[in-house]
């Protein structure tokens, strides 16, 4: 699925994954090394109101980036069930159109 055809299913994301990386890092790190592409998993996906929402917003925002580059044209899903995606953790509210990034403190792309 082409990352351009999947929402944010909230309105903010933190600028670090769990694992303590950035998401500028691992951007960079995709472009700079393609096969790290492969190494993130796959962004978990469930329908709701017709779209594909996501449950993963900070990779999504990483294969978006990838794919307004040039550097991919799909990503990797998981279809997951639609009751993950619980009203606390979808908070968008611009149809998950784009994502505010919080935290920022690499501002390095």
């Amino acid at each position: 699925m082409k990352p351009s055809q999947i929402y944010y299913s909230q309105n903010s994301i933190n600028e670090r994954f769990d694992n303590g990386y950035t998401i500028y890092a691992t951007l960079n790190a995709c472009k700079n090394h393609p096969f790290v592409i492969y190494e993130i998993p796959p962004i978990r996906v469930c329908k709701k109101d017709g779209k594909w929402y996501t449950l993963d917003n900070r990779r999504l925002w990483v294969f978006k980036r990838l794919e307004e580059q040039g550097h991919v044209d799909s990503v990797r899903i998981k279809q997951v069930s639609p009751s993950l995606l619980t009203a606390q953790k979808f908070t968008t509210t611009n149809g998950g159109e784009s994502v505010e990034i919080r935290n920022r403190t690499d501002w390095f792309f």
